[in-house]
């Protein structure tokens, strides 16, 4: 085991910043780019019945358009625009102390029977509150089952592998459904100038998904993962902690019940909006799919989340003046610093790839191997979320490699039929289930440090011990169990299938 996970960090460490990555394949599709012109490589576009020829950017042109439009990809990069909004609201409610006061409650409230299917419910949806579903669960959890008499680090595994292996699923807009869809946009106008993902565009297949992972999480942690514990790192003398039951003051009460309150307030407020056939919201028809409401979810959450987290704030005095309110939203942005920076390296590489017409030969070449091979329907599914899941041990910056896999697997997988949107759903499940055995992961040594405060001798081969059958338990699953959504033929979000209309 630790000659496995010291082969995976060195393969890992020899890997660049991602930064420096995107640059570099910047770099080499310039070099590509200008080998093929030179040779006259084209391809037949099958949707557009149109010759497509890989242009140079070393030409005049080329040269032009990447020295006039550096600032023009970036500000126009889609997910730009869609993270920094999703983060000002939601990161004003989590700089007042509600997303952690949330989580305190979810799992702190929770019966013993169900102690463990809180824990991951609480732990896939608190992704919403990003690294601070770890730091806050992680030990939560552990203290808790502590406290019951059962195995802590079989509560911190299962917070651990709820927050990691799970971290793609939630029942609510997030961050990463705003960065996902922006790439996956990007990426499906190689082919599509008019293509469009939207945030929603997964939400009832991940929806779902969250009780379906909640349940084979409990039973693999109830079934296998503690009782192994026990007879490998059985309870004694030597388990000791500092932690203490957190416990909720008035003020933190009274926040919370005054956010039920508000939110029951801004449903009902959405509802009387979009209920009249004739609302602006609805569509020519009426109807809701497609329409303006749900291209204003994204704002709709912002608005949420402000509520929220102004109605907790101002309770408990975390919010005393007008000012504070985007002094905790410019906290928030500053955390975003350094995706923003990749950001730009990404946009610069996704532009490249369209101008020169790379990505729509690779994908035109590519969708034809995969139609005379006849590698498509079920077994390509599967073998992509396999893909994704392998590669997602070496890179675990979802965004890092969404935005390396997205140009060159959705317009291909795009031209044999598939919606950009599922091709990003078949995405998620790879790179959520495996960040928890990846070293490459920064949680992963922050899990096993709140492990180790209940047995200082534990090592990282039984931390990957631990959390293997649970990350082969979620790719499973979630892999089987978008097989039978498939199979009934249900959406995946509103009017999107596997198969574009």
């Amino acid at each position: 085991m630790k000659a496995i996970l010291s082969s995976i960090e060195r393969a890992g460490n020899k890997l660049p910043h991602p930064f420096i990555l995107f640059a570099i394949l910047a770099g080499a599709v310039v070099v590509i780019s200008t080998v093929l012109a030179a040779f006259g490589v084209s391809a037949i576009n099958p949707q557009a019945d149109a010759e497509v020829h890989v242009r140079s950017l070393l030409s005049g042109d080329g040269i032009e358009f990447m020295l006039t439009s550096v600032v023009s990809n970036f500000v126009n990069f889609p997910p730009l625009g869609l993270i920094l909004v999703v983060m000002f609201g939601i990161g004003l409610a989590d700089k007042v102390g509600l997303m952690s006061t949330l989580m305190q409650v979810s799992v702190a409230k929770a019966p013993a029977p169900l102690l463990t299917f809180c824990v991951f419910l609480a732990g896939i949806c608190g992704s919403i509150a990003s690294d601070a579903n770890y730091l806050i669960l992680i030990p939560l959890a552990a203290m808790l089952y502590y406290s019951v008499g059962r195995h802590p680090i079989a509560g911190a595994a299962a917070a651990y592998a709820a927050a990691g292996a799970g971290f793609d699923a939630s029942l609510f807009i997030t961050v990463g459904d705003a960065l996902f869809s922006g790439i996956s946009t990007d990426a499906a106008r190689l082919v599509n100038d008019d293509a469009y993902v939207s945030p929603i565009d997964n939400y009832y297949f991940v929806a779902c998904s969250v009780f379906i992972l909640a349940i084979v999480g409990t039973l693999i942690v109830d079934r296998f993962v503690e009782p192994r514990l026990q007879r490998v790192l059985p309870m004694g003398k030597d388990f000791k902690t500092d932690v203490t039951s957190p416990t909720l003051k008035d003020a933190e009460k009274r926040g919370l019940k005054r956010v039920g309150l508000a939110t029951l307030a801004y449903a009902i407020a959405i509802c009387l909006a979009v209920y009249p056939d004739a609302s602006p919201l609805r569509n020519e028809d009426g109807g809701l799919i497609p329409s303006p409401f749900l291209e204003a979810l994204v704002p709709l959450m912002f608005g949420y989340f402000v509520l929220i987290g102004l109605v907790y704030g101002i309770t408990t005095g975390e919010i005393t003046s007008s000012r504070d309110v985007p002094q905790r939203m410019a906290e928030a942005a500053r955390e975003l610093a350094p995706t923003l920076v990749l950001f730009f390296a990404i946009s610069q590489f996704i532009a490249y790839f369209r101008w020169s017409e790379l990505g729509q030969f690779i994908a035109i070449e590519g969708s034809n191997i995969l139609q005379v091979t006849g590698f498509t329907g079920l077994p390509l599914v599967g073998a992509f979320i396999v893909m994704s899941a392998f590669l997602n041990i070496f890179m675990t910056s979802g965004s890092a490699q969404w935005a390396l896999m997205a140009p060159v697997f959705v317009p291909m997988l795009m031209l044999v039929g598939f919606d950009p949107a599922f091709v990003q759903a078949m995405f998620r499940i790879g790179d959520s289930s495996t960040n928890i055995i990846s070293p490459m992961s920064p949680y992963f040594s922050v899990a096993l440090v709140y492990m180790q405060r209940y047995k200082p001798d534990m090592g990282l081969g039984t931390l990957m011990a631990t959390m293997l059958p649970l990350a082969l338990g979620f790719l499973v699953a979630w892999t089987a169990f978008l097989m039978f959504w498939l199979a009934m033929g249900w959406p995946i979000g509103p009017g999107v299938h596997m198969m574009a209309g």
